[in-house]
């Protein structure tokens, strides 16, 4: 009849699994490799399963070892979340501030005013996680962040969200390509060239192949990638021609050309909170500063606008 697993049996059997021996499974664990051969043993016992054969004098997983440690490597990663978050809470007794915001946000938003306000705050811990919108949605859910920032959409019963700003996309051109010398760049001659765009899970791109199919303007379409910054850095290289969202733009702005770009694309920033945890000082604190950032200096932290 099978046994109760314990923890110990668990932890070397995952560790077997990603080293590859027991002997260095040990050396990992600091133990012995009777030590982890005897687990390994007391685990199979306890399951009634065979986990691992002999091959070669070396072990290898079973079908049964492999889609069980597949099992364990859930359990062991919901562990791992759980350290972090304990990680920062040991640190607000200096006070903490829990940032969550898109990659494009944080690369070209909010580096100057987090340095801001770390002048103003010496002495503050500030955790910034960079997700998908979903992944963001889902920590603010849970009481691991302090506020989000997005230029998704949020419509969540148990979050409060309010537009921050808004913005227009832009198209990014190498500095040399003839689009670099027009003052704005429009749908009749940006479609004749080599596009870079993202994935049709984003807006600004739903957006304007929609406009594209409106005027039966081809897409001629050259690479599509999820990363704003991933197109950024292939027009710079002179790859094609991009439209990205103009924050992070911005940060290239010294190796290529931003352009306006006609019809305009809107783009929202939206400020998302938890209804059912109350703001930290310091969030709101950041939150004045934040929007006293975009009040009174709108050119730096939008890039370019039309």
């Amino acid at each position: 009849m099978p046994r109760p697993l314990n923890f110990q049996q668990i932890q070397a059997f995952k560790t077997v699994m990603e080293t590859g021996t027991t002997t260095k499974a040990a050396l990992a664990l600091h133990t012995t490799q009777p030590s982890i051969s005897r687990r390994l043993s007391d685990l199979q016992a306890a399951t009634g399963l065979q986990l691992f054969d002999l091959y070669n004098g070396r072990l290898r997983p079973t079908r049964e070892g492999t889609q069980l440690y597949q099992s364990v490597r859930k359990h062991f990663d919901g562990l791992e979340k759980i350290e972090s978050a304990v990680q920062i809470l040991r640190k607000s007794g200096t006070g903490v501030l829990r940032i969550g915001s898109t990659p494009t946000l944080a690369a070209g938003l909010l580096p100057g005013i987090i340095a801001r306000f770390m002048q103003q705050h010496a002495g503050v811990y500030v955790n910034l996680q960079t997700l998908g919108t979903p992944q963001l949605t889902e920590y603010l859910r849970q009481d691991l962040l302090d506020f989000v920032l997005t230029t998704g959409t949020i419509e969540q019963s148990d979050m409060v969200s309010e537009r921050l700003m808004h913005a227009n996309a832009v198209c990014v051109v190498p500095r040399d390509h003839e689009l670099a010398k027009v003052d704005y760049v429009d749908l009749e001659n940006l479609y004749t060239h080599k596009l870079l765009l993202l994935n049709d899970t984003d807006d600004i791109i739903l957006t304007m192949r929609a406009l594209l199919r409106d005027r039966k303007y081809p897409d001629d379409i050259a690479i599509e990638t999820n990363s704003s910054i991933t197109i950024c850095s292939l027009v710079a290289a002179g790859v094609g021609v991009g439209v990205v969202n103009p924050f992070v733009a911005n940060t290239f702005s010294d190796r290529l050309a931003v352009k306006s770009l006609r019809p305009r694309i809107g783009i929202d920033v939206t400020l998302a909170r938890s209804v059912t945890l109350a703001p930290s000082l310091l969030a709101n604190r950041f939150v004045e500063l934040l929007e006293e950032s975009v009040r009174t200096d709108p050119q730096q932290t939008w890039g370019a606008r039309d």
